[in-house]
């Protein structure tokens, strides 16, 4: 089976997720699922107050409960997925 029948990343688009590759101040750092690219998930921060980076998909966890990013689809806040 091809790839884009088994995505390798359980992530939705704009899904708010952490990422345990960089921890600031001893917390994993919180970003927006864009896309898988090569093997790698690249992130944008919330708020897009910096640049898009990217990530083994191994370091990533959905929230508990899922959330969706603010700023996407004419929403202002957080909210669930």
């Amino acid at each position: 089976m091809s790839d884009a029948q088994n995505p390798p990343h359980p992530f939705q688009l704009h899904e708010v997720v952490r990422d345990f590759s960089y921890l600031e101040n001893g917390r994993p750092r919180e970003g927006v699922f864009v896309e898988a690219l090569l093997g790698k998930v690249v992130l944008r921060p919330l708020g897009a107050t910096g640049p898009e980076w990217r990530v083994a998909p191994a370091f990533l966890q959905s929230l508990n409960p899922r959330e969706t990013a603010p700023g996407t689809c004419g929403k202002p806040r957080r909210r669930p997925l």
